[in-house]
């Protein structure tokens, strides 16, 4: 990327190659993680036979010292399956955070298209278009109740705000079956 041209990715496609990057360098290091793992194992079999042999030769400094060294091997092991442990929990921290920035844009643009189907159609237009259907109601004989409840429910904020909320939750339903 030059220094005077505009990066034209998103955020989302910017987060998802930084989140790739970051899973590729944990695989490769589980990946020695398990070499040393089973050069783990290995040294531990070679020192068990080795036990063995001294055990028929009746030397305990040995016995006593190659015990110590498979102790220690045997720790050793255990932080290594620490290590790739904390890599996993790190590489799911990672795909966590793509998805946020994933759902964020998502959520950003569900707001942007609330915002603008509330500039489209103004509280004003919506009352009197409402107004004339309430006459014509009436005229049919048709009780105005409902229609001064929906009337009042248009004009309140909040309605505006769970309409927003239903229509983020519609998207995420959406992307949460993409995914599946």
């Amino acid at each position: 990327m030059s220094f005077f041209k505009k990066d034209k990715r998103t955020p989302h496609e910017i987060a998802k190659e930084q989140s790739r990057a970051i899973s590729t360098q944990i695989r490769q290091e589980k990946r020695q993680l398990d070499r040393q793992i089973n050069q783990s194992d290995r040294e531990i079999q070679r020192l068990s036979t080795d036990i063995r042999k001294h055990a028929l030769n009746n030397n305990k400094d040995a016995l006593r010292t190659l015990a110590k060294a498979i102790v220690k091997i045997k720790h050793d092991k255990s932080h290594l399956y620490s290590a790739k442990a904390n890599l996993d929990t790190i590489d799911n921290a990672v795909k966590n955070q793509l998805t946020n920035v994933k759902l964020t844009g998502i959520m950003q643009t569900s707001s942007e298209i609330a915002h603008s189907l509330a500039e489209l159609m103004k509280v004003e237009q919506f009352q009197s278009i409402s107004e004339q259907f309430s006459k014509e109601l009436i005229k049919m004989g048709i009780m105005g109740e409902m229609m001064n409840e929906t009337m009042d429910a248009a004009m309140d904020n909040n309605d505006l705000e769970e309409e927003t909320d239903e229509e983020v939750n519609k998207v995420l339903d959406e992307v949460l079956r993409g995914k599946q």
